[in-house]
């Protein structure tokens, strides 16, 4: 009777093992991509807000698509909408218009960034926050280049298998154009049209 207890007992404690293992595993494989929460979400939604100023963070994702760690959408004081991306160390490694409807020239550049005595991280990113103004400068020269006349209404980063740019260009007649480009800046496709 005492061995039969034994092995009833060394059963459970191995189920136990195993169902707490298969529960460590599912709560760290939930952590590769979806909401930030907690202390993460507070970490990042301050570096976000000290690079580009006062504002609320109205949406806030880990990302596992090995690009940034997390990417944050910051509505500023302004009414403008500013996505920021951060990596693992929660220093910012671009900023750009989320979704932007300006009249204005294709010159438009990413958001504004901290001044550099904000924190330690804003020095260490100016370079990174003014290539990535430089990206978005091309992406739309290029995209202007391809449809011949038009602004550019939106721009976007995108983490898509064919293209990590999109530019909207609105005709003088108000007709959109969604232009995609590859990392290099050359157009892989106008309105879902393969060129």
């Amino acid at each position: 009777m005492n061995k039969k207890n034994i092995l009833i007992a060394t059963a459970a404690g191995v189920v136990l093992l195993l169902g707490g293992a298969g529960i460590a595993l599912a709560v760290s494989d939930n952590d590769n991509d979806g909401p930030l929460t907690g202390e993460t979400l507070d970490r990042a939604s301050n570096a976000a807000l000290a690079e580009v100023g006062p504002g609320t963070v109205t949406n806030a994702d880990r990302n596992d698509d090995g690009g940034s760690a997390y990417d944050l959408e910051v509505r500023l004081d302004d009414g403008t909408t500013v996505d920021v991306e951060l990596n693992d160390a929660f220093d910012v490694v671009w900023v750009g218009d989320y979704d932007t409807d300006d009249s204005n020239s294709s010159s438009s550049s990413a958001a504004p960034s901290a001044s550099a005595s904000a924190t330690p991280s804003a020095t260490a990113d100016t370079s990174s926050t003014d290539q990535a103004a430089s990206d978005r400068a091309s992406a739309e020269a290029a995209a202007l280049a391809a449809i011949g006349s038009g602004r550019v209404t939106d721009f976007d980063r995108d983490d898509d298998w064919d293209h990590l740019y999109e530019v909207e260009v609105t005709l003088d007649n108000g007709d959109d154009r969604d232009v995609d480009l590859d990392a290099n800046f050359v157009v892989v496709s106008i309105d879902d049209v393969l060129q």
